[in-house]
């Protein structure tokens, strides 16, 4: 999206937003009402990430829009700072709603390990014989069916279980 194109879907939304307000009293021309429609819609613009979408910029002007009529009490068009504070909350609560992430991410190595068994790669051998292959079994990531291939190719090649001492 486009510098310009953001700039005019900010307008249009700031537009529908004011359309049942009165212009203020200082903006008696036309030439000063498009001035402010100009530095509101720069302010707008940059509280939006660079990746935007308009489909984004819509939700959150309309949410900016509620959040407004709910709290503006005056006939004319709110102040920049109220709309600018609107767009902000609005953002924040999108963000607020998001999962938040509680550390480093972390790979589900059984079902990583449960998928590369099925489609016969090489894996671990504690993810064939052991608690590991138990737990994917328990868990119905695999079957007995998917490990029987490594198993027959683990005794026909005459390699011993691997016994490893209890965790303490």
């Amino acid at each position: 999206m486009t510098h310009e194109e953001r700039n005019r879907v900010i307008l249009a939304e700031l537009v529908k937003i004011f359309e049942g307000y009165a212009t203020p009293r200082h903006l008696d021309t036309r030439a000063k009402e498009e001035q402010e429609l100009r530095n509101i819609v720069r302010m707008i613009n940059q509280k939006f990430p660079n990746d935007t979408t308009e489909d984004h910029i819509r939700g959150t002007m309309d949410r900016a829009m509620l959040k407004l009529k709910e709290a503006h009490k005056s006939r004319s068009w709110p102040s920049a700072a109220d709309i600018a504070a609107a767009v902000s909350k609005s953002m924040n609560t999108q963000r607020a709603s998001m999962p938040t992430n509680k550390g480093p991410w972390k790979p589900d190595t059984l079902e990583l390990n449960a998928k590369r068994i099925i489609a016969g790669e090489p894996v671990g051998e504690m993810y064939i014989r052991g608690k590991l292959a138990d737990k994917m079994v328990q868990m119905g990531l695999i079957t007995d069916a998917h490990l029987q291939p490594y198993l027959e190719y683990l005794s026909a090649n005459n390699i011993p279980d691997r016994v490893d001492p209890p965790i303490s």
